[in-house]
């Protein structure tokens, strides 16, 4: 996930990039927090282009597989179709590269919800320059992502600083 939103198809990417811009484009200058509330709500929010539809529909990996879609595939998959299916390291790996293009710091932070060592689920926090606290972002978890990473047995914060 790390490469992949710090690469050329990531953090580096124009089409990302722009894609950052017209979620924020009506925020006022320098509000950051209304930056990151709005990148997470693009992720919880329909498609203006396909009615009915969420803009990012979550699903699950295959069963035998771990795809991960980078950044610009997800922006392509938007603009070619106005919606696309991701899952949670996907959607956080973009929602992670469109905060970056915006001048934030962000951490993936991994988390498990049962026994064992296995991770399931996987967020985002995002600081905020002006108080310095971390926001939580979750766009599989939506208006309950707060509740949701609460209930997780473990967590494993990732720095992409």
């Amino acid at each position: 996930m790390s490469r992949a939103a710090l690469g050329d198809r990531g953090e580096k990417s124009f089409r990302v990039r722009q894609f950052a811009e017209w979620i924020v484009r009506d925020i006022e200058p320098k509000d950051y927090l209304g930056e990151i509330v709005a990148v997470r709500n693009v992720f919880v929010q329909r498609s203006p282009m396909r009615k009915g539809s969420a803009l990012f529909r979550y699903t699950n990996d295959p069963l035998h597989v771990e795809l991960v879609k980078d950044p610009e595939r997800l922006v392509e998959e938007v603009e070619l179709h106005g919606s696309t299916l991701a899952d949670c390291d996907e959607i956080v790996c973009l929602a992670g590269t469109c905060c970056l293009q915006l001048g934030r710091e962000v951490e993936w932070i991994a988390l498990g919800f049962g026994g064992g060592d296995q991770y399931t689920h996987v967020g985002l926090r995002v600081k905020e320059p002006k108080s310095g606290r971390w926001i939580w972002l979750d766009g599989v978890a939506g208006p309950r992502e707060r509740e949701a990473a609460m209930r997780a047995t473990k967590v494993m914060p990732w720095s992409l600083a």
